[in-house]
């Protein structure tokens, strides 16, 4: 952890000595070491800067720097139960900083511009974000860039400009806070309905309905009993409101009490539901033979594997069977990474994918210094889908299979570039979710695509054992030249 002590001195350091302190009652937390973060909070860089943890004083705060775009995420938010998001933020410079909320939706983002060397206090009204169009009722994360460049119609997304590398700036709180009433009320709102809709594996619809006598809006609270984890949804006193609990287990009852709110506190009497989400079969076992494991509940993952949203949707565990998954909902796009590997060692790149709809799926390896290139799919929803994608097809089009470092999502491949030139992908609508059980590399046994055939290596082209590692004709083993495995003795 890096001290402010160390960013700077004289009296800018002496500026930054203390973290606003928020003055708010009615809050919901985002990221303060004063009021706590949210449920699942984190920076992440995107590729877009560097970030670090920093104390200044005896409070915790983030410093981003080379600053050309970056992002956080957290579990969902309905952020239209309050009136602002406010964010504490001290440049080292003068700096324009646009905030993006993501919801599902296409971007919208608001332009603020920065004081260097102060603490700037910046408040962004939640309404003026749902008039452009964002779901703000279904906040996951946020995006930060320097400039909106081009506002689009309500629905479309905005055009931005990224900052120039060079920005510095340190983010002390992130909170939405709602304006204080100045009415006296001390009766409770009526909750007429607490209906549970919808239910599917890792999600549950809820139908909400409360009136009060007083105030304009109802604040509800639904409370899993077994976890103590709470979901909030706003809606206007009499309006029947849906609230989607999402990231929930499979095959599992859940007990819960729903109780409303009115804007000065008091609360209804809470009502019980219960439901059952709907089972899915275990995921598929690992096929046997030669393989690498990148994902799987059933073996280790690759050396540094992780999923990351990378702004296209939201991501979480989910228990099968007692078997850990991954879904990802909101889809438009997604990503994991890992350390490198050289995929020309097996026969394909296997995926175990279960849809909760039909849908079209692109695969896309990231691999070191090629362009992107996309296999599609059709999945059938509802059932686990075992996707077989041949590594020399990728071959062929030009990626570098000997150097593979991330898998890209997508929905669809909609323009094949020639061998070595980007393809054009199409994202998903937002809406879709679908369950990553396996993924990984493999010859199947019957298949070893092992040829035991010395003099069929070209000693004058180049070779590789299976590490990637470039190796010459003396090497003993397995070796790969050319997309093809041989053993040299």
């Amino acid at each position: 952890m890096l001290t402010v002590g160390l960013l700077m001195s004289g009296l800018a350091a002496q500026a930054q000595e203390s973290i606003p302190v928020p003055e708010v009652n009615n809050y919901q937390t985002i990221y303060s070491a004063a009021l706590g973060n949210a449920e699942g909070y984190a920076f992440d860089s995107w590729g877009g800067g560097a970030g670090e943890q920093i104390t200044i004083g005896d409070k915790y705060a983030y410093r981003i720097s080379n600053f050309s775009y970056f992002g956080s995420g957290f579990a969902t938010i309905d952020a239209t139960a309050m009136d602002y998001l406010h964010f504490d933020i001290y440049p080292m410079q003068d700096m324009s900083l646009t905030i993006v909320p993501i919801t599902g939706r296409p971007e919208k983002g608001i332009q603020k511009e920065l004081t260097g060397n102060q603490w700037n206090s910046l408040d962004f009204a939640v309404e003026d974000y749902v008039t452009k169009g964002a779901n703000m009722a279904n906040m996951y994360q946020i995006k930060y860039v320097s400039k909106v460049v081009n506002e689009g119609a309500p629905g479309q997304v905005d055009g931005f400009a990224n900052g120039n590398g060079q920005d510095v700036f340190i983010v002390g709180n992130i909170y939405l806070y709602k304006d204080e009433v100045s009415y006296e009320d001390t009766e409770a709102p009526t909750l007429l309905t607490a209906q549970v809709g919808e239910v599917t594996a890792i999600s549950a619809s809820l139908t909400l309905k409360a009136t009060d006598n007083l105030s304009p809006n109802i604040y509800f609270t639904v409370t899993d009993n077994a976890t103590g984890k709470e979901y909030h949804k706003t809606a206007a006193s009499g309006a029947e409101a849906t609230l989607d609990l999402t990231g929930l287990a499979a095959g599992t009852t859940y007990n819960m009490n729903v109780v409303a709110a009115d804007e000065k506190g008091n609360t209804s009497e809470a009502q019980a539901i219960t439901f059952t989400t709907v089972a899915i079969p275990a995921v598929p076992a690992l096929e046997t033979g030669d393989k690498l494991v990148l994902f799987s509940p059933y073996q280790d993952n690759a050396p540094g594997y992780f999923f990351d949203s990378w702004g296209g949707g939201t991501g979480n565990d989910i228990e099968i069977e007692g078997a850990t998954a991954y879904a990802i909902s909101n889809f438009m796009w997604f990503g994991s990474q890992f350390n490198d590997v050289n995929a020309t060692a097996y026969d394909h790149l296997h995926l175990d994918i279960y849809p909760l709809q039909d849908m079209t799926l692109a695969i896309v390896p990231i691999t070191r210094g090629a362009a992107e290139k996309g296999i599609q799919t059709s999945l059938t929803g509802g059932e686990w889908n075992a996707i077989e994608l041949p590594v020399q097809d990728y071959l062929d089009r030009g990626a570098n299979m000997l150097q593979m470092w991330q898998i890209k999502y997508v929905s669809k491949v909609v323009n094949q570039g020639a061998p070595g030139a980007v393809d054009g992908f199409e994202n998903g609508n937002g809406t879709e979710t679908f369950i990553v059980g396996n993924v990984y590399l493999v010859t199947p046994s019957e298949n070893t695509g092992i040829d035991t055939i010395q003099a069929q290596v070209d000693a004058n082209q180049p070779m590789y054992n299976v590490l990637g590692q470039r190796v010459n004709e003396s090497y003993k083993g397995i070796v790969i030249q050319n997309g093809h495995k041989y053993i040299i003795k």
